[in-house]
């Protein structure tokens, strides 16, 4: 398992994969925000303008953290974190070119597909799926209120990064052993 850590400090430990983790982070959670109080945003711009929705989404933004359940909010910074991890992996992974790792494509892809989905609490939306048309009403027949499927998002991305970085750690073995 150290491994990993080493190989997560030595793409991290670049700032602009450290940045890029940062911005898709707080990128899927300013969506998240946007998509929860799109209404209000909507009307707000409407009726002052740009400059004032703005501000009213910036406030949204820094007290989002009262408007939804705890256990959400708390999921929501970790997928939103994950998400920007996992993005940036897979940016590493793609500017190396490993044309050698294999079947972590789909896992990544599920994993990012429900991160996009599922974040929220049955009052504020389903990430995602509010702007398709999906009711948030579904949520509340679960038994955690949704918040059971926020924690299978989790354990996916964090299954998609742990392969991820597995197989970048396997191909730089065999890099430095090439090179030899």
């Amino acid at each position: 398992m150290n491994y990993v850590f080493n190989t997560w400090k030595k793409i991290f430990g670049n700032w602009k994969y450290f940045l890029l983790t940062f911005l898709i982070a707080f990128l899927f959670y300013s969506l998240n925000v946007v998509i929860s109080n799109m209404a209000s945003l909507i009307k707000f711009y409407s009726e002052v303008g740009l400059f004032k929705s703005l501000t009213l989404f910036f406030s949204l933004l820094l007290g989002f953290k009262d408007t939804v359940l705890l256990s959400s909010f708390i999921s929501i910074i970790i997928i939103s974190i994950l998400f920007g991890m996992l993005v940036s992996l897979l940016t590493y992974r793609k500017k190396l070119q490993f044309n050698k790792i294999n079947n972590v494509g789909f896992i990544s892809g599920i994993g990012l597909i429900l991160a996009s989905f599922v974040p929220g609490c049955a009052a504020c939306g389903v990430g995602l799926a509010s702007v398709i048309g999906l009711s948030a009403g579904f949520l509340t027949f679960l038994p955690y209120k949704g918040l059971e499927l926020s924690i299978l998002s989790i354990i996916i991305l964090a299954t998609a990064i742990i392969q991820v970085t597995n197989k970048l750690y396997k191909c730089n073995i065999v890099l430095k052993n090439e090179r030899r």
